[in-house]
């Protein structure tokens, strides 16, 4: 009995060591090559108004009065003291009477392309005299920049509610070390254990970064790094993870863009608890969202994770849906 177990054994390890073979030489799943240094910088508009910070990458001026081209007409925008959108100073401590909404996200929170009065938190302000709305949004920035922007400079002014505006490419720029500008930023990495590494801290200047824009984000525990090198298991764990996805028992989406921005978006919504507020995700669909009735592995990800930490959502993709539609 126990030579047929061992004869058993050795066959099983010959068979999958051929077949590893075999899909090595045909290809199959092999490694991306790394991509070469960049040469060349995207131009952004934001440049103007905004400069170098050591912690977030890139921040806006201070009480900066900028214009930008937005088709035939220059839009001016102002920065104030802090460096929130428009030109009203909040004070750190509120007034009992009035309720404080602080708002994150990139460029669809700050209004890119509106005038200072035309931005959501602003015409949310104007209507409600009881509510302060303070306009943190930052062009070009991903969760990961997000997240450091509260903790750092945000969660100061003590609001009542955070809206975290959430736009799927936040999700894919939190897995970058830097922006195709040349802006290198901070990014998280996940340990085996589930924790939040932070790296490019601080964060290089501009243009001192040009390889491994994106770099390994997700680490995994001793056995599972070694069989990663296999083709033949990464091809059974993605069999398995697609099941997993089928029966409900993984999210939907199981990319590294949702697994990086999924924790991210969690310890975000612990650390705004945690000092006394209450968290409000704003879903902010692409084109590709509102065109469609069918939801992206993403967007039911995303529905599942609000639901699971019980985080009020407001999701305007059925709304912009019929806006199209009608159209």
């Amino acid at each position: 009995m126990k030579k047929n177990l061992f004869l058993l054994l050795v066959s099983i390890l010959l068979t999958f060591a051929l077949v590893e073979v075999c899909l090595r030489a045909a290809g199959i799943d092999a490694a991306k090559a790394p991509d070469g240094p960049k040469t060349n910088w995207a131009k952004v508009p934001e440049r103007i108004w905004t400069e170098y910070h050591p912690v977030l990458g890139w921040a806006h001026q201070k009480n900066k009065t900028a214009f930008h081209r937005e088709g035939p007409e220059d839009i001016e925008l102002r920065t104030n003291s802090v460096g929130f959108r428009g030109a009203r100073e909040y004070a750190i401590e509120k007034s009992d009477s009035v309720k404080r909404i602080l708002c994150l996200g990139d460029s669809f929170v700050f209004g890119f392309g509106v005038k200072d009065d035309e931005t959501f938190c602003s015409r949310l302000e104007a209507e409600n005299k009881q509510l302060e709305v303070l306009n943190s949004g930052v062009p070009g920035y991903g969760l990961d920049q997000i997240f450091i922007y509260f903790k750092t400079v945000a969660k100061d002014y003590r609001p009542d509610y955070v809206f975290i505006g959430v736009f799927p490419e936040g999700f894919w720029r939190a897995t970058r070390a830097f922006a195709d500008s040349g802006q290198a930023k901070p990014y998280f990495s996940l340990s085996a254990s589930g924790e939040l590494i932070l790296h490019n801290n601080p964060v290089p200047p501009p243009f001192q970064l040009n390889t491994n824009q994106f770099p390994e984000l997700v680490e995994y525990g001793g056995l599972e790094k070694w069989l990663m090198n296999s083709v033949l298991y990464r091809l059974i764990r993605k069999g398995i993870v697609q099941l997993g996805k089928e029966l409900g028992w993984l999210d939907p989406d199981v990319t590294v863009e949702w697994v990086i921005g999924k924790a991210i978006l969690k310890n975000l919504i612990d650390e705004i608890r945690g000092e006394g507020a209450e968290p409000v995700i704003l879903i902010i669909p692409p084109d590709r969202w509102v065109n469609t009735t069918r939801k992206t592995s993403l967007r039911k990800a995303l529905l599942r994770f609000v639901e699971k930490e019980k985080v009020e959502a407001i999701d305007v993709t059925p709304e912009l849906y019929h806006a199209v539609q009608e159209a």
